[in-house]
């Protein structure tokens, strides 16, 4: 979860979403070609990482 309330998830089918807490909605969605093990937002960067078995990828959602 980062510090503004958004909560970011991945799921083997390759799909992320981040989900606003505040306002307890999916704000986007995005697929990828991998099988996902775990999401996390970069605070630095405020990029999603996704790992896979294949490696790290880092994904720049725009704000909905």
């Amino acid at each position: 979860m980062s510090d503004d309330g958004r909560l970011v998830s991945a799921a083997a089918d390759g799909t992320v979403r981040v989900w606003s807490l505040g306002e307890q909605q999916q704000i986007a969605k995005v697929r990828v070609d991998a099988s996902l093990h775990c999401a996390t937002f970069e605070p630095t960067t405020d990029e999603v990482l996704v790992g896979s078995a294949a490696g790290v990828m880092a994904l720049g959602i725009m704000d909905t």
